[in-house]
């Protein structure tokens, strides 16, 4: 049973509640300034932003889809809801998926502290472990990045865990011991690290909770044989999700998984090493680190003082044991993904996996501090409040200070390449950024750094290659893609993919046709590669096979890609996204099967007018509005719009002036207000003699 906690009297019973709101509030308060961030291409883009499903909203089939699909080599069903839940609530911007981290990040602050006051009776050591917990800059990428809702949603069901558990201490009875069973089982399906929680559990039976005294010796298996059997369940679940874990990454082929499995072990000590630098000292931070390998002498070391450090609170444990809990803690809650045990190599550590482990090291701290410092005579309650207060507002400080390196992509990516120019996957990312918004030459150059980095992953060279399509050159995509065979052992589907879209702007689609197929037998890929093999299919007139990869796609989930007017759409948000070089072609074969689509000419007239690719020209775009405008007259005012979009573009402002100012009024006389501001705007630069150009969408 636990310890017992003396009774508090009633004038101050309201102390905790209080605490945890303001924990909570002040949470919310610091990191408030994640809502501005938008989303990254690291990871954000296949998880929410270019998620069909996600971006569905809440759906039947959504929900169906996340349980019954293995996506990014992960089957975290209760993170795909969530995001789907976002949706639904607050639209696909940004804004409402960074505003559910912070809730739960701060819920979770709320409910460390509740589960520590419940199990301890200390209000202010569990106030300064929850706000540590809370405040620490390491814990700006698990709520900043859209992508690691995965870390927060599963840490509301492990504190959850934590007080199911001590209520079953409390009181025992079958429905305590279920809700405990289910609590991990939907942690388990938000993010497979609360593999760990039945380990920490028996060290919370330890200390605070003391259902066992003795770690060793005589007597030691009396008192733990019970508490190991009361968590069979959670063991099991552990050992299941351990085993979906392996099976959905499969062989994932990054750089080392030829190692040895005696030199992956030697990186796990210096690896604890690095976290504990950057838990104690988290000064230069960023999404990604480059990969180091510590020499042999250094790996010896670190085992040597992990080893020494273990021993050493070993010896403390009868005076200390908030020291030895949370020390172990600490080990084990970071095991699952330390470096030499988790599966890539992409990063040496990332801050993201201190989540939990570091809650084991601020009880360590505050125990134990609180407990030396208690026998100073003088000062005993003002020492302790000050030190631990200068502590929490330099770590608020430092993560307020850490926030703008996520505001965007090129944000997040220089932040790595002022410390590291050569970063292989920085330059990538960054590059990729760069393409987004239109800034193809500029993006080259950090692509060309990234394929000649010695990354054996081909996914460098892709990127490059989809740089040299912007810029109209396939042939050369083509040459790089395939010598890049030779050197890349790893993603060899992106080069496939990449030729097969280099084909395609060749006009090729025949030959593009197996580089498509041979890209979509690998892994999971996303519906839009098939989307382009439907498009391949239509234009080397395969209309059944056409029509079969469609309906696969419809069968996968993605309505609305399933059609020829879902393959418009998506080609006219490619372009809005930078990839205006690819949509271009495939409107150009449209045009040539149907030259007399009044959408497909409007449509493609307005992409031109403002955002050419290499190859087409402005001059294009008037020719497309005017022929647009011949085949409907005057009583479309969207193609009037374009129509005068088009003469702004080509510099014929009293044209551009006089086509917006007939769309403006007879958006007015249809009713179409709205749309008639909207067009005001247009009409003020073109009155200025300015071209009008829309804003920059979300990355």
């Amino acid at each position: 049973m636990p310890k017992p906690i003396p009774p508090t009297p009633a004038s101050r019973r309201w102390i905790p509640f209080l605490l945890a709101v303001a924990i909570a509030a002040a949470t919310l308060a610091l990191f408030w300034p994640a809502t501005e961030c938008g989303f990254l291409n690291f990871d954000d883009d296949r998880y929410v932003s270019n998620n069909l499903i996600v971006q569905q909203g809440l759906t039947l089939p959504g929900v169906r889809w996340a349980f019954t699909s293995v996506y990014e080599l992960w089957w975290l069903p209760l993170l795909w809801i969530s995001y789907m839940a976002d949706t639904s609530f607050f639209g696909p911007g940004p804004f409402g998926y960074h505003l559910a981290n912070i809730l739960l990040h701060a819920l979770n602050a709320a409910l460390l502290f509740w589960v520590l006051f419940r199990m301890t009776g200390s209000r202010w050591r569990s106030a300064f472990v929850a706000a540590l917990f809370a405040f620490h800059p390491l814990r700006v990428e698990s709520v900043a990045w859209i992508t690691e809702r995965k870390d927060v949603l599963s840490g509301v069901f492990f504190f959850l865990c934590l007080l199911a558990h001590l209520r079953w201490t409390e009181r025992p009875s079958p429905l305590r011991f279920w809700i405990l069973q289910l609590l991990m089982l939907l942690g388990l399906m938000a993010k497979s690290i609360l593999v760990v929680l039945p380990f920490l559990l028996l060290l919370l039976d330890y200390w605070p909770l003391r259902r066992a005294s003795a770690l060793w010796g005589r007597g030691a298996w009396t008192q733990w044989r019970p508490l190991l059997l009361e968590k069979t369940l959670l063991f099991v679940l552990s050992a299941v999700f351990v085993a979906i874990t392996l099976a959905t990454h499969g062989t994932t082929g990054h750089q080392n998984a030829d190692w040895s499995i005696w030199s992956r072990l030697t990186l796990v000590a210096p690896n604890y090493g690095n976290y504990l630098a950057q838990i104690f000292w988290p000064a230069r931070l960023s999404i990604v680190y480059p990969v180091s390998f510590p020499p042999v002498l250094l790996r010896a070391l670190a085992a040597a003082g992990l080893l020494g450090i273990t021993f050493l609170f070993w010896r403390l444990r009868a005076k200390h044991p908030a020291l030895l809990v949370g020390w172990l803690w600490f080990l084990a809650a970071l095991a699952p993904v330390i470096r030499g045990i988790r599966f890539d190599e992409q990063s040496p550590f990332s801050d993201r996996y201190t989540y939990l482990p570091a809650i084991g090291l601020a009880i360590a701290l505050a125990w134990t501090a609180a407990d030396l410092l208690s026998r100073v005579r003088r000062g005993r309650t003002a020492l302790p409040a000050a030190l631990a207060l200068v502590l929490l507002a330099a770590c608020a400080a430092r993560t307020r200070a850490a926030f703008p390196a996520w505001k965007d992509s090129l944000a997040a990516f220089e932040n790595v390449l002022k410390h590291a120019p050569d970063h292989v996957l920085s330059n990538t990312n960054y590059g990729e950024h760069l393409l987004g918004i239109g800034q193809t030459e500029q993006a080259l150059v950090h692509l060309e750094r990234a394929a000649g980095g010695g990354d054996p992953s081909a996914l460098p060279f892709s990127n490059l290659g989809m740089a040299l399509l912007l810029l109209d050159r396939p042939d050369e995509a083509i040459r790089r893609m395939e010598a890049a065979r030779a050197q890349c052992r790893t993603d060899l589907v992106f080069l496939d993919y990449t030729t097969a879209l280099a084909w395609m702007q060749k006009n090729d689609p025949k030959a593009a046709i197996p580089f498509f197929l041979r890209a979509l037998q690998t892994g999971s890929p996303p519906p839009t590669w098939r989307a382009e093999l439907a498009r391949a299919y239509r234009e080397d007139g395969q209309l059944p096979a056409y029509s079969n990869e469609l309906s696969r796609i419809a069968a996968a989930g993605f309505p609305n890609l399933s059609s020829y007017d879902g393959l418009c759409l998506y080609y006219l948000g490619l372009w809005q996204h930078g990839h205006g070089r690819r949509s271009w072609t495939f409107f150009q074969r449209e045009l040539e099967k149907d030259p007399d689509n009044v959408n497909m000419l409007n449509n493609a007239a307005w992409f031109l007018a403002f955002d050419p690719p290499a190859g087409a020209s402005p001059a294009d775009a008037l020719r497309l509005a005017q022929k647009a405008h011949d085949l409907a007259g005057d009583a479309n005012p969207g193609i009037l719009d374009t129509l005068a979009l088009a003469h702004a573009a080509n510099g014929q402002f009293d044209d551009a002036i006089r086509f917006a100012e007939k769309a403006q009024a007879i958006a007015r006389s249809q009713g179409m207000e709205d749309f008639a501001l909207q067009i005001e705007i247009r009409l003020q630069a073109f009155r200025a003699g300015r071209m009008w150009r829309p804003p920059a969408p979300a990355p």
